[in-house]
């Protein structure tokens, strides 16, 4: 819960009162530059039979003597609200000044799961799958950001034929007791190639199978083996970019565990056989739990999975590529309405992400890997710092780059909403002048710059703002605004939005407002407002995965 002087929950609790069946949605933030927010009062009039003078008159007579309201405005069927600048000043200094931020927030005990990147440990992270991981640890951010007890987890995928293959390929043409990537992915590379057409391959990744899950602990040693090598590669890619995982979670391990068995056990009413292979008919669809010899499919992993999640977490949030929301369609079917599950589950999908010039490397094919993406970021964004600051160190140079490479990355990658598809960009990524992560940092290193340059002046509230300012102020006021409505929609590309426009804001007041050179008074209050803007960037872009900077 985000805790701070919340005029619009105030406003709407004094209308409220005047008109009882009034709902929240009535009463928005303002987006026309009208005022700060806005009743809509068409409702109203049909509900009560009342004139728009008559909802104006009422409105004037009890808001207009509230002491944080500076206009009351009726636009057509609307009336718009004004709130007085140092009365949003005050709100956020004084949570600034108590707790370090604005909002404060107050723990929630509920605990969430958010799961996200889950990638078949059969090879590195590619930039189609990327957006996943920067998806889910953003909002895993967002919500503990919100005051959530928030964990995220990796479901390793170690079951079933990809990973069996993988196996039979090491066994096949690796056999090296300390494989590395490389190695691995080639043999899996070349049992792939050959196994449609090698019915004894394919016999013997079958095998493999029903080996793992039998429990013969030479093939789970040298499975778990070759998967943590390649676990371990895709754990150090998701570091360079600031992603930790918090749990991680082996499939095999619950169907060792009996997990799958009770979860077999608990649908035996309504399993179905067809060829010794067992079903549940989920949505008119039958959805296969074992093969015709008694293993175990993804489906009925899945199933245990989330209900072993639901023994530890009151919500649990999933992260997942498109082509899989038939998949967990037919899973909330089974655990909502046959298990009668009554927690809240949530499924964030995303589609997957091209780059603008296609192929970026020969030598892996048509696949980009993240250290590849990674690595071209830093020679891109290198470029663009070298031309901005040639007297800078080497040193100093490479921190700058390799911040602004893993900010523009991961904020190309969240700031358009997860349902489109993305085509990612480099002259938009790293632009210092368009909706991007450097937009943002040098925004932010250019108001420290002018803190650096101060002595600082005792910093005070103002009873007057002038347009810029005033703008600046209501955008940073709004903050906890765009963080409800990135929680509330489980969208954090709303926070980034709201930082787009949030520096754009400064840069007007940037251009507007002298600092340095004003008079002392207005020099005051200017700082004031600086001090709030830095504060309030830094939480935000902490949410976005931004590494902004002092000095850019």
């Amino acid at each position: 819960m985000l805790l701070f002087d919340d005029y619009w929950k105030m406003t709407f609790e004094i209308l409220k009162k005047i008109f009882p069946g009034l709902k929240e949605n009535d009463l928005a933030l303002d987006r026309s530059g009208h005022g700060d927010f806005t009743l809509r009062s068409f409702q109203i009039m049909k509900d009560q039979k009342v004139s728009m003078e008559d909802i104006s008159r009422q409105v004037a007579d009890v808001l207009g003597k509230e002491d944080f309201i500076e206009k009351i405005e009726p636009v057509g069927g609307y009336i718009n609200f004004t709130i007085r600048r140092d009365k949003m000043m005050q709100a956020m200094k004084k949570e600034i000044d108590s707790t370090g931020l604005y909002p404060d927030t107050f723990q929630d005990p509920e605990r969430v799961s958010v799961e996200h990147t889950s990638t078949n440990p059969t090879g590195p992270i590619h930039i189609g799958r990327i957006r996943n991981s920067i998806l889910g640890d953003s909002l895993a951010r967002l919500i503990s950001r919100y005051g959530y007890r928030v964990t995220t987890q990796y479901f390793i995928n170690d079951s079933g034929k990809q990973v069996a293959t993988l196996f039979a390929g090491y066994r096949k043409y690796v056999k090296d007791s300390n494989p590395n990537v490389n190695d691995l992915l080639d043999g899996y590379k070349k049992v792939n190639d050959v196994l449609e057409n090698d019915h004894s391959l394919q016999e013997e990744v079958d095998e493999i199978i029903r080996q793992y899950e039998k429990g013969d602990p030479d093939t789970i040693r040298n499975i778990r083996m070759i998967c943590t090598v390649i676990l371990n590669s895709i754990n150090e890619s998701l570091s360079r970019i600031g992603i930790k995982i918090d749990d991680y979670t082996w499939e095999s391990d619950l169907i060792r565990a009996g997990d799958v068995d009770r979860v077999l056990e608990s649908l035996s009413d309504k399993l179905q056989e067809e060829d010794g292979a067992k079903y549940i008919t989920s949505l008119d669809r039958k959805m296969f739990l074992t093969r015709s010899d008694g293993t175990s499919l993804y489906f009925s992993r899945d199933i245990a999975y989330h209900l072993y999640k639901f023994q530890n977490f009151d919500w649990l949030i999933n992260v997942l590529g498109e082509n899989h929301k038939e998949h967990m369609k037919h899973l909330e079917y089974v655990l909502k309405d046959l298990m009668e599950i009554e927690r809240r589950l949530d499924f964030v999908y995303y589609s997957y992400v091209s780059l603008e010039s296609g192929r970026m490397s020969t030598r892996k094919g048509n696949m980009v890997t993240l250290d590849e993406l990674v690595e071209r970021a830093m020679e891109e964004s290198m470029k663009v710092v070298k031309e901005k600051r040639p007297d800078l160190p080497i040193d100093k140079l490479n921190e700058i780059a390799d911040s602004v490479a893993i900010s523009a990355i991961r904020f190309q990658l969240v700031k358009l909403n997860a349902n489109k598809t993305l085509v990612f960009k480099w002259s938009e990524a790293l632009s210092l002048e368009g909706d991007s992560a450097p937009f943002i940092m040098y925004s932010y290193a250019r108001a420290a710059s002018i803190l650096r340059k101060l002595e600082e002046p005792e910093t005070a509230i103002s009873q007057e703002y002038d347009s810029s300012e005033s703008a600046l102020i209501r955008q940073m006021y709004f903050y906890p605004y765009a963080l409800e409505e990135a929680f509330r929609g489980l969208r954090p590309e709303s926070v980034a939005n709201y930082l787009l426009e949030l520096t754009r804001k400064f840069n007007d007041f940037y251009t507007n407002c002298p600092v340095v050179n004003a008079k002392e008074t207005e020099r005051s209050k200017r700082v004031l407002i600086i001090h709030l803007y830095k504060n309030i960037v830094k939480d935000a872009s902490n949410i976005m995965g931004i590494k902004i900077l002092e000095e850019m």
